[in-house]
């Protein structure tokens, strides 16, 4: 290691010096020596010390003598203009003092070698003044680098700066102002240890609670507790209570206790780690590349949904949960229902996340290229809640196909601050101008009751969060411009979509893809369905088919034999298609919602929910009505009308009486069907039908026989 003028090393078990910094202060290689200089903090005058060069060396590479540093006062530090001309006119007449003797060739030599140097007390007698003074000037000057602001007097350490003083009898700090010249000021009493005591004491006992609070209530308390007998005393004898003031109690509190430790201690632990705690890096400090980390957290929107069978009918709001590449602040999942934050909801979000957006973004009815959204991969690691995904299912189907799961501590939201940001702004861009917003807030008595606007449906929302995604994604961070320098190698503006395509396309990720069946047959839940003859059947209006080879046959044995149940995997975002196994030793196919079942197309789950639950509601309420049993009370009265007039009708002999003669009574009642009463008065029951058969035979025509060739 190379040894420097000025440099300063550690010397420890170096016979004849002590342990402690030395500064090199000058070379004489023709003699092999070396003068060193002690440094002390304070103390009496030093002498250069002399020691053999090659000696200092050896020790050097042995590591028995250490290199280090010691630190120049803040006062040296400043510029020239900076500091007083008082100052400088002092600094200058020290160096002009020591001038001659630094810059003689052999003085240090001379000096080092000699108990007595003839050099110092000359300069001094020469200059008028005392050698102690020389040799104080001199001390400084080697002991902060041998240059002339070593010199620079430390007055700004003077006066005892931050150093308690004794109080006496007079009383200290300025006095009360009075407006009034004949009101006299109260002269007030000093501050001393006692009283320090008790400011600490009542700030432990009544402000440093986990709450904050106020130093005048603090005030308050504390002569009420610890100064009540000198309150009462004074009261009586109707004199000036010899109490602190409250001026001086502040005083004392922000002196003796650190103002670090007041906040900490008037604030929960877990608020003060998420609020007050010094930030100590970056939220991409642990992210190289796109895909290193996906951030899932889930939040209650702003605004009210209603149902898109029925727009008067309010759901409430939804939940959305939204999954982030940390590296890229890239938007990559997105999944919005009424239900509340689960594991149930939390891996529709990763379904998502992992599947492409160009067919997510068609159901509704917005059209994208692969390329304006390519967000489709699994990460690394995924962060997210305890709530949700500290449980088994998460573990053991998460896990095997992600990798890593990271849970963020409780109520520790900092942890997961880029995905919390991304809420922000979508509810200040988006979220709070809808109608039915909530606007962030309770609601306050006397404003409109937000649910009374609802009129977006949970579809609707969807389709307006996936524009304010797609619009986030193209917009500018000024943060990501200093992640990479790809970005500015390629001129690219510092976007999250222009981030992730250029680390794609260098292949500088951590992204992996699988299979979709496989996805989501490992993260949904297990759902049943039945084989009919009718197709697939999730419930009694939703029917799907296959395109698998055997599908026909299945239904026809279906048809005789009965339904059999299928193991199926259910998209709650889309009802379009389901996943089911329809052989047991035979991977899972998608299956699609059949052309009778349409109007489920694209409906979200919660629909679908409220569709049987209105119908479950409509047969609760189907009660007979009053026209209902009004009709059946006429039916009856007609029914037992018939039956009396029957028993009031002469009785036949026998029961062939009474169905002889049908064929004739039948062409009657035809008969009078279609005539009025007038024209049938002279008809009797003897009489014949008044048509000619014969007559009636030459008019038929058969219309459905072919005239033959050669007849007329």
């Amino acid at each position: 290691m190379t040894i420097e003028l000025n440099s300063v090393w550690r010397l420890h078990n170096v016979d004849g010096f002590e342990d402690g910094l030395y500064r090199v202060l000058s070379f004489y290689p023709d003699e092999g020596l070396l003068i060193i200089f002690k440094l002390l903090d304070k103390g009496k005058l030093q002498k250069p010390a002399v020691i053999n060069l090659s000696l200092f060396s050896q020790l050097v590479e042995k590591k028995q003598i250490l290199s280090d540093s010691y630190p120049v006062p803040f006062y040296q530090l400043a510029a020239d203009d900076e500091i007083p001309e008082s100052h400088k006119n002092k600094r200058d007449l020290r160096y002009k003092q020591i001038k001659d003797l630094v810059n003689t060739s052999n003085f240090l030599l001379e000096l080092a070698c000699n108990s007595r140097s003839r050099l110092v007390s000359y300069h001094a007698k020469k200059q008028g003044i005392y050698i102690q003074s020389l040799h104080r000037a001199l001390n400084l000057y080697w002991k902060y680098g041998q240059n002339i602001s070593a010199l620079i007097p430390a007055y700004k350490n003077s006066g005892g700066l931050g150093k308690s003083r004794l109080a006496g009898n007079k009383k200290r700090g300025s006095p009360i102002q009075m407006l009034t010249p004949s009101i006299e000021a109260p002269i007030g009493v000093n501050t001393n240890e006692n009283d320090k005591f008790i400011f600490i004491k009542a700030m432990k006992r009544f402000g440093a609670k986990g709450k904050q609070v106020t130093f005048s209530k603090v005030y308050n308390l504390m002569l009420k507790e610890f100064y009540a007998e000198e309150l009462i005393s004074a009261d009586t004898e109707r004199r000036e209570a010899k109490i602190p003031t409250y001026r001086a109690f502040i005083y004392w509190v922000n002196k003796l206790i650190p103002k670090q430790e007041l906040i900490k201690k008037q604030t929960t632990p877990g608020y003060f780690d998420r609020n007050y705690r010094g930030l100590n890096g970056a939220a991409t400090d642990h992210t190289e590349v796109p895909g290193s980390c996906f951030e899932l957290d889930a939040t209650v929107l702003d605004v009210h949904v209603v149902s898109e069978f029925r727009r008067n009918h309010v759901l409430g709001r939804p939940t959305v949960y939204c999954v982030i590449d940390k590296e890229s602040r890239m938007i990559v999942g997105l999944h919005v229902s009424m239900e509340y934050a689960s594991w149930r909801a939390g891996r529709q979000a990763l379904i998502n996340s992992f599947t492409s957006k160009k067919d997510y973004c068609d159901q509704y009815d917005i059209t994208i290229e692969e390329n304006e959204w390519p967000c489709h991969h699994i990460p690394q690691r995924l962060l997210c809640d305890r709530g949700e995904f500290i449980c088994k299912e998460a573990e053991n189907l998460a896990v095997p196909l992600i990798g890593h799961l990271s849970i963020a501590s409780p109520y520790r939201a900092d942890m997961k601050g880029t995905i919390e940001q991304r809420f922000n702004i979508l509810n200040e861009k988006l979220v709070h101008d809808l109608v039915g917003t909530t606007r962030g807030r309770q609601y306050i008595r006397g404003d409109r009751d937000p649910r009374l606007d609802a009129a977006l449906t949970l579809k609707e929302i969807n389709g307006l969060l996936i524009d304010a995604i797609l619009e986030h994604n193209s917009s500018v961070f000024e943060d990501l411009a200093g992640q990479t320098s790809l970005l500015i190698e390629s001129d690219l503006s510092p976007t999250p979509i222009n981030y992730w395509n250029i680390h794609m396309q260098k292949h500088r990720h951590a992204l992996s893809r699988t299979d979709e069946a496989q996805m989501r047959v490992m993260l949904l839940p297990k759902e049943w369905v039945s084989m009919t003859s009718k197709g697939i059947r999730l419930n009694d209006d939703m029917y799907y088919e296959s395109e698998h080879p055997e599908y026909n046959d299945w239904k026809v044995i279906a048809r005789t034999n009965g339904h059999w149940r299928l193991e199926a995997r259910i998209d709650q975002d889309n009802s379009s298609f389901i996943y089911v196994q329809l052989k047991h030793d035979e991977p899972f196919y998608r299956c699609y919602l059949r052309q009778a079942s349409n109007n489920f197309k694209n409906k979200h789950q919660a629909d679908i929910l409220f569709f049987e639950d209105w119908k479950k509601l409509k047969k609760k309420q189907a009660a007979p009505t009053e026209k209902s049993i009004e009709r059946h009370q006429r039916r009856n009265k007609i029914i037992q009308h018939a039956k009396d007039e029957l028993a009031a009708a002469e009785p036949l002999t026998s029961k062939a009486e009474k169905i002889k003669g049908i064929k004739e009574r039948r062409k009657k009642a035809t008969l009078e069907s279609r005539f009025s009463p007038d024209n049938l008065e002279s008809l009797d029951e003897s009489q014949n039908l008044p048509v000619n058969d014969k007559e009636k035979k030459e008019k038929v025509t058969a219309m459905l026989r072919r005239k033959k060739r050669g007849k007329k």
